[in-house]
Parts: structure tokens; C-alpha cells; sequence
């Protein structure tokens, strides 16, 4: 079982795809967002010195983001894992060449900018973190507004409008271009087109993964 680095661009149903993973194969999923919010909860050193730069408004460094994850893998002592939201820079990228073994795969979520607005006008979340979209019949709720995991009504986020997503999508697509050129000269990069049904794009990942 190969571990993961997932690059997506916004809407490419990256949250759900690793749900499934999780579900299925027991991966720990790993996102910046979280460990930066488990480090601030552990009042750890490392978690005051995020906390103060946060509040300050200023971006924590690639020096702390890496020592998060580098801390994060050693914890999980082998179990396959999914990095999300990490690393985004190329520095990032080569840093944690340096603390993962060669066991792993990028899979890179390709998905038409089309098709992207599309998904993220009919997003909704739940404050329990699961995701819907009532433009994809496998992800609607199954009561409209509500979720179907807590029961909690549904939102839509502030974000989620055509002119803010479109500078988003842009600004992800130069953000990464490095990155993917980086991955794809290992040869670690796999490209998958998720302009399909999440049942057709999960099994594709998963031939990627036990291959």
C-alpha cells in the first residue's frame, strides 16, 4: 500500500476520495490545517510559537510546517498515509524527501475549470467536516440541508461564488505548476481525471495505490 501526496485544485473531491481511503484501507489522513490546530490545542512550544504567528496574521514557515510533519509521520509508526495540503512548495517538496521513504505515490486530481465551477456553486459542508454537492447525484444529502452523518444543517461557504473561485483556481494552477514538474521527473506522478462519478475516480486510485 503506496502512501499519498494528494495535489487538487479546488472542487476536485479531494476530502472525499480521502474519506473513502480512510474507510477502506485505514489510511491516516494528514492536513496542515489539522496538525496546526492540534499543535496550537497541545500548548507544546511548537504549538505557542504557531499560535503567536497566527494571531499575528503573518504564515507559519516551511521550517515548522516540516517539523509538524516530520513529527506527525514518526507518530503514526508505519501506517499508510495520505498528505493533504502538504508540501506546496517545491522547497516543501524537497524537504520531505528527506524524512518519507521512496513508499509513496502523488496522484494529482486533474480537473477542467468548467467542471470545477460547476461543483463548487452547488457545494455545501457541515461544521463535522463532511462534504456534499447538490450538482452530483452520489453526493447529495440524503435530506436537503441536512447531513446525513450529524444531522446538522448544511452551508455554503462565502467563497464558494464564480468570481472568487475563478481567481482561486488560477492562483492554485501557478502555485503548482512547480510542484507537478518536480513529482513528474521523480516519475511519482500519476494524474488522474476526476471529471467523472467518485466510485470510477476512487478505483482508479486504488489500482495507483496497490500497484
Amino acid at each position: 500500500m503506496k502512501n499519498i501526496i494528494f495535489i487538487a485544485p479546488p472542487a476536485a473531491g479531494k476530502g472525499t476520495q480521502s474519506n473513502i481511503l480512510k474507510e477502506k484501507y485505514d489510511y491516516a489522513h494528514i492536513s496542515t490545517g489539522d496538525m496546526l490546530r492540534e499543535a496550537i490545542n497541545s500548548g507544546s512550544k511548537l504549538g505557542i510559537d504557531v499560535k503567536n504567528i497566527i494571531d499575528k496574521g503573518e504564515l507559519v514557515s516551511d521550517e515548522i510546517i516540516i517539523k509538524l510533519v516530520a513529527e506527525k509521520l514518526a507518530s503514526l509508526k508505519g501506517k499508510p498515509f495520505i498528505l493533504d495540503g502538504f508540501p506546496r512548495t517545491l522547497n516543501q517538496a524537497i524537504a520531505l524527501e528527506k524524512i518519507i521513504d521512496d513508499n509513496y505515490v502523488t496522484i494529482y486530481l486533474d480537473l477542467s475549470e468548467e467542471e470545477a465551477i460547476s461543483r463548487i456553486t452547488g457545494r455545501l459542508t457541515c461544521s463535522c467536516g463532511k462534504s456534499y454537492n447538490i450538482n452530483i447525484d452520489s453526493l447529495k444529502p440524503k435530506i436537503v440541508g441536512k447531513c446525513d452523518a450529524c444531522g446538522s444543517n448544511l452551508i455554503k461557504r462565502d467563497d464558494d461564488n464564480v468570481d472568487a473561485f475563478k481567481i482561486r483556481f488560477k492562483t492554485f494552477l501557478d502555485n503548482t505548476e512547480a510542484l507537478l514538474d518536480y513529482y513528474n521527473s521523480k516519475n511519482k506522478l500519476v494524474k488522474i481525471d476526476v471529471n467523472r462519478e467518485v466510485s470510477d475516480i476512487f478505483n482508479d486510485i486504488s489500482g495507483v495505490v496497490n500497484d
